[in-house]
């Protein structure tokens, strides 16, 4: 059912306003939420902070859902909306992440949300703002930039046709920014990581981006259970996740591992021309992809050190982010991607 309310209970408007860029910005708070309120004609775009005593269950008439976005996420729990969390002349844009009608009233969904809604802000995790139950849907900070995959797969490289030949490829990004990417989900995990959250569904589909140059977590902290089996991340998993179904921080590391390799081929799938059970099958024997040949070795040593077979000799992220840091000092070249192997690419659907 779409709510729609104009106005939220529990909010007093301050009488301080400011000019900024030209725009009427006002602030107001309560005890439990501060805005900061940009005026855009008679609407109100907000960026939202949540203060400690906020609660993470948030009332129906609070939401309101507009528009499904099949492109924030992999949208597994059945669907991912775009919508506003409203206060009097406030309006939050959100993404409502929606699950199914029999985990709603989980008590496991419930701690795991309230749990997320404490979490500090970090620059590169995307901010849970709280669950609203009857609607069944778990809310985050809007971010409008699309996911990491898009912009790999359009941004990367154009061929061209003319004359029944293929230009040569143009690669429309440089090294540089792609390694600066995969630091910044490195730098998201590691403080996933410090407070004991498990991300648990890590691939670049599952990265969002504000910007070009910005990246932020997504979906983090969710029980794969609650994934409908098609909506599993499965190429992603570590060999004990695919056996087990157990998540660890060891888990996310191999699938930051994978996350690397997507970033290096510019979004092609994991195990290209490999079924999922010969993938499971493999993996489970030590089967690691092999380096791709316009990526540099110490960029491939970071992936494999990722995907030790024993969890506990994987590389940490703290190691990760060190190993990233080494190899964006430098100023030889470390991906040659105008050798990238087109062929690698293939649909990410069949995951």
């Amino acid at each position: 059912m779409l709510r729609r309310q104009e106005t939220r209970p529990g909010f007093e408007e301050s009488s301080k306003t400011v000019s900024r860029e030209g725009r009427n910005v006002s602030h107001e708070a309560n005890d439990n939420m501060a805005y900061e309120m940009i005026q855009n004609g008679d609407r109100a775009y907000t960026s939202l902070k949540l203060g400690p005593s906020h609660s993470p269950i948030i009332a129906p008439e609070n939401v309101t859902f507009f528009t499904r976005l099949g492109s924030i996420g992999r949208g597994d729990f059945g669907g991912v909306w775009k919508g506003e969390l409203r206060s009097n002349r406030c309006l939050v844009d959100v993404a409502i992440r929606q699950i199914p009608d029999q985990v709603t009233k989980s008590k496991n969904v419930l701690q795991a949300v309230k749990v997320l809604s404490e979490v500090p802000d970090q620059p590169n995790v995307v901010k849970c703002l709280g669950y609203c139950q009857e609607q069944g849907g778990i809310l985050y900070e809007f971010i409008s930039g699309g996911t990491l995959l898009t912009h790999l797969q359009t941004t990367g490289v154009q061929s061209q046709p003319t004359y029944g030949n293929l230009k040569p490829k143009r690669v429309r990004i440089d090294e540089g920014s792609l390694l600066n990417l995969a630091w910044q989900i490195a730098k998201g995990m590691q403080y996933l990581a410090s407070k004991k959250i498990i991300h648990g569904t890590l691939c670049a589909h599952n990265v969002l981006l504000p910007d070009k140059k910005q990246c932020k977590l997504s979906d983090y902290g969710l029980s794969l259970s609650l994934f409908s089996d098609r909506g599993k991340p499965t190429r992603w998993s570590s060999p004990e996740t695919m056996v087990t179904g157990d998540q660890s921080t060891e888990g996310d590391i191999w699938s930051f591992g994978i996350v690397l390799w997507e970033i290096v081929t510019l979004g092609a799938r994991p195990y290209p021309n490999m079924t999922f059970d010969t993938v499971q099958k493999e993996v489970a024997n030590g089967y690691q992809m092999p380096r791709p040949r316009h990526c540099g070795q110490e960029v491939y040593s970071v992936m494999s050190g990722c995907w030790e077979k024993e969890a506990t000799n994987r590389s940490n992220f703290d190691q990760i982010l060190k190993s990233l840091e080494r190899i964006l000092e430098k100023t030889h070249n470390y991906l040659s991607l105008n050798d990238l192997d087109e062929g690698l690419y293939a649909s990410t659907l069949d995951v």
